[in-house]
């Protein structure tokens, strides 16, 4: 369900998930970290909040899964009017190929109903790049407890 929401709140919440889920599978010597991309505020997103945390998590997963040491750095950016670019790099300092791209498969068809794809990159002993955009409407917010309002 399409809801307006902070991408900086969401990024804090998924950075928490990661490091909680770093700890439990006995690997929090990887380092975690996120990155976004706006200079004077927060952006705010009026798109489906749950499936896009999904879609993160998958990704998170994934790079906790199958990363030995090194580091995971996910967040996003903006580029383009309406469109936000996600992302989700690790280091993959590990010889163990990809066997069950099963869950990658469920992101893609969550991406796929939000009309995006989602973009891989890997190089065996030095990382793995998925990207995704997500068009709807944006508001950059000087304030972060500022709510605005959804109007183009």
């Amino acid at each position: 369900m399409k809801t307006l929401f902070s991408l900086d709140a969401l990024m804090t919440d998924l950075l928490d998930y990661a490091r909680q889920e770093l700890q439990k599978s006995g690997k929090s010597h990887i380092e975690v970290e996120t990155n976004h991309y706006s200079e004077t505020g927060t952006y705010w997103l009026d798109a489906d909040r749950n499936r896009l945390r999904q879609i993160f998590i998958i990704l998170i997963d994934d790079a906790i899964k199958y990363n030995d040491k090194g580091f995971m750095v996910f967040g996003y950016f903006a580029r383009r009017k309406n469109i936000i670019d996600f992302f989700v790099d690790d280091t993959r300092y590990t010889n163990t190929n990809r066997r069950n791209d099963d869950d990658l498969s469920i992101a893609r068809g969550l991406l796929k109903k939000t009309g995006s794809q989602l973009i891989e990159q890997r190089q065996f002993f030095v990382g793995s790049s998925f990207s995704f955009a997500v068009r709807g409407f944006t508001k950059l917010v000087e304030n972060e407890n500022l709510n605005p309002t959804c109007e183009e």
